[in-house]
């Protein structure tokens, strides 16, 4: 299961109210080639939908929950700035 920290949803949703993006949007999780990006996106009824404080912060389709596995998406501070993680939850561990 796709789990987002309380950090990762925070900047989630303050990314998409500093945009301007409709409140019934979100990011979406997608498929990218040989990696995972985020798009803007409305939520279907077989989507997993993690909100924070009652806002859309991350929508992740059924395919993409099974091929991720359980992850987290968290915040990881780097040299050149703050960047979302996905980390598989049994290294958390």
């Amino acid at each position: 299961m796709v789990e987002v920290s309380e950090l990762a949803a925070s900047a989630l949703v303050q990314s998409l109210q500093a945009s301007g993006v409709d409140p019934e949007q979100g990011f979406r999780l997608t498929r990218q080639e040989d990696r995972f990006a985020l798009e803007i996106d409305n939520p279907g009824t077989e989507d997993l939908v993690i909100k924070h404080e009652g806002a859309i912060a991350l929508i992740v389709d059924p395919d993409t929950q099974d091929e991720v596995g359980d992850v987290l998406i968290d915040v990881e501070d780097r040299p050149d700035g703050p960047q979302l993680m996905m980390r598989g939850k049994a290294s958390q561990e």
